[in-house]
């Protein structure tokens, strides 16, 4: 006589109490972690290090297997970062809310929860002063485009410690985000960007006389700056201003900005505004409107 091996339902429903016990168990462990964080730190906005968040979810996924959904991974994890950030006190959102124009609340709940602080701007400059004043620790602005006739980023070309930078790029994950209905935003704030590996970088270039986008591509390039798109504007008052994104991390110092300085005259000011690590771009993890916008914009 043979006995049956099969689990019955009751031993199933057991295992899984347990594994929801243990869950419990560590999600308090962790959150004492981020409270003797917060205590270490004295709270500050620089808690949000979106770069080594990226690291953490990009580390998740590489070992994750099975049948549980990419994009709920990211979600569940995305939950379990924002209660760690909101444990660490100070912290709360601008949002640009334009008039005729997207609204990135939707952005802003989606990657840091229902429980954040999030504040409604209805302009990209109110959003500037926000985060520069210190009303807010970040700020989502609209990414750049050519026919905008706002170009907020040129608030960003300047020097001083009070001067936001572009930190992130949200959503990270477009399939982990159902509120932000396609939209994208960057995030702004009084930190220096940091690598995470896989990242873009925003430069904002002065040039001395019109120059076609052709051309400013070939000379930033003889600098080693792999050129991803070029946005330029013209201003009787400010000049020719060109935001270059970079396929690469580019720091403050990176050498490659003085390079950029010797072989052209072509361009009297020069400013780093910021960086973000690059969104996820796997099967399961996009949304398939962001793909299509991803492939137009390019």
């Amino acid at each position: 006589m043979t006995m049956d091996s099969t689990p019955s339902l009751e031993s199933l429903r057991g295992e899984i109490d347990q594994i929801d016990s243990e869950l419990h168990d560590l999600l308090m462990r962790r959150t004492k972690v981020s409270r003797a964080i917060a205590k270490l730190k004295g709270g500050s906005a620089t808690s949000f290090r979106p770069a080594r968040e990226m690291q953490v979810l990009r580390r998740l996924l590489q070992r994750h297997s099975g049948s549980l959904p990419r994009a709920v991974l990211v979600r569940i994890w995305r939950e379990i970062l924002s209660d760690s950030l909101a444990q660490q006190g100070g912290f709360s959102v601008a949002a640009c809310v334009l008039e005729e124009g997207p609204s990135l609340i939707g952005v802003a709940r989606d990657h840091f929860g229902v429980l954040t602080q999030v504040l409604e701007r209805q302009s990209p400059s109110r959003v500037f002063n926000s985060v520069a004043e210190g009303e807010c620790a970040i700020g989502l602005l609209p990414p750049p485009a050519a026919d905008s006739p706002d170009a907020w980023w040129r608030f960003l070309a300047r020097g001083g410690d009070a001067v936001p930078r572009i930190i992130a790029r949200l959503p990270l994950a477009a399939a982990a985000s159902p509120s932000s209905d396609g939209q994208d935003a960057l995030v702004i704030g009084l930190i220096d960007p940091e690598p995470s590996g896989e990242d873009h970088s925003y430069l904002v270039l002065e040039a001395s006389a019109q120059i076609s986008r052709s051309g400013a591509r070939a000379l930033i390039e003889k600098a080693e700056l792999p050129v991803y798109d070029i946005i330029q504007w013209d201003s009787p008052t400010e000049g020719h201003l060109m935001l270059v994104e970079v396929a690469d991390f580019v720091a403050r110092e990176d050498e490659r900005l003085a390079r950029l300085r010797e072989v052209s005259g072509h361009f009297n000011g020069c400013w780093m505004i910021g960086a973000y690590p690059l969104p996820f771009r796997e099967p399961g993890l996009v949304d398939p409107r962001v793909a299509a916008k991803e492939r137009e914009r390019v």
